[in-house]
């Protein structure tokens, strides 16, 4: 049984890392991004959704997944972070992407709102994964000596 080491602050950056590009990403992309969805700007603020309700979950999720980035990177081989974005791609590719690209084949949407939507997910999950891995290996050999 491999051991595994969660190293708090790498998690922490880890998702403060994905949680900030969010702010980046869907700002860069807006109006593209509110086109795909179908709404307008007004139309999100008027839907009587809480917007701290709303980040509060993105960021628990996002603390989740970088948990389960962070034992499954170390669950398959030597941390590092070029493995660490390897096991990010690899995940997302295998669970995120397939699982949007089905759903939006569905819905009918179109590629571009996919792109956007899942390369957050990826450029996000990436930037975790070289945190992620790249920590835990510093971490492994400071600890060594």
């Amino acid at each position: 049984m491999n051991n595994v080491h969660h190293y708090p602050l790498a998690i922490i950056v880890a998702t403060l890392s994905y949680f900030g590009l969010g702010a980046v990403w869907f700002t860069m992309f807006r109006n593209a991004w509110l086109e795909g969805i179908g709404r307008t700007m007004e139309q999100l603020q008027m839907s009587g959704v809480s917007p701290a309700l709303a980040y509060g979950i993105a960021l628990i999720m996002t603390l989740a997944l970088a948990i389960f980035l962070s034992w499954l990177i170390q669950v398959t081989g030597v941390p590092t972070a070029a493995r660490g974005v390897q096991i990010a791609v690899i995940l997302w590719f295998c669970v995120v992407f397939t699982t949007f690209a089905t759903e939006y084949a569905f819905e009918g949407r179109g590629v571009k709102i996919l792109a956007i939507i899942s390369g957050y997910c990826l450029t996000g999950m990436v930037l975790m994964g070289a945190v992620l891995g790249g920590w835990t290996r510093q971490r492994d050999l400071r600890d060594s000596r």
